[in-house]
């Protein structure tokens, strides 16, 4: 591929990045999704669950075409960055680098952010099991692999209400200790191939 095509398709793919991450984000602050996003979900803390996999999976696929087009790119660091919404332009004037260096930090950087927030709405929430007894167990508690059903053996709960009739609300299905490695392993991914992107725009490495 040309670096044209490739800056379009870095384009394109950071775009729906960001996207997801401000919608997912926006939700997992208790707000609705913007522009009619319906891939999101709902409620807050399955909104925040999902959001670190589609992001992951997102990051994964812009770094590694952000990377490709920074080692093909130029000698000058505003140069390895793709040309986002132009045909061309100078990116060695000043607005050019201001401009390079802005659609890197807003299409590269914030999902990141975001993603900080996704992973503590996960870890702070309750897990509850759906067996019948409501017992809370920990997000990477593999214990229900021997006790419980395969399908859905539990519950991740936006509020937890002790006592109550449904003391788990705005829940989602969750398989404890094995979709959060996933998710960890994609994020823990996303970041190396991430940073390998940010270190040949600034290193040419």
């Amino acid at each position: 591929m040309t670096q044209v095509q490739l800056s379009k398709i870095w384009s394109v793919v950071s775009a729906a990045l960001l996207y997801y991450a401000l919608n997912s984000w926006i939700v997992a602050q208790g707000g609705n999704e913007v522009f009619g996003a319906k891939l999101v979900l709902s409620q807050r803390v399955p909104a925040a669950m999902v959001a670190i996999l589609v992001c992951s999976v997102l990051a994964i696929a812009s770094s590694a075409i952000g990377l490709l087009y920074a080692r093909r790119g130029g000698k000058r660091w505003h140069e390895r960055i793709p040309v986002v919404g132009f045909e061309a332009i100078d990116t060695a004037s000043v607005e050019g680098r201001v401009y390079q260096g802005a659609m890197l930090a807003l299409l590269s950087g914030l999902p990141f952010v975001a993603m900080i927030y996704f992973w503590y709405s996960l870890l702070t929430a309750q897990v509850m099991l759906n067996e019948g007894s409501k017992k809370l167990i920990g997000l990477w508690n593999l214990g229900w692999l021997w006790n419980s059903k395969l399908s859905d053996p539990a519950r991740i709960c936006t509020n937890f209400t002790e006592g109550a009739i449904d003391p788990c609300t705005g829940s989602a299905t969750i398989l404890p200790g094995v979709e959060p490695g996933l998710f960890a392993c994609l994020s823990l991914l996303a970041l190396f191939i991430a940073a390998k992107h940010w270190k040949a725009v600034v290193l040419r490495r």
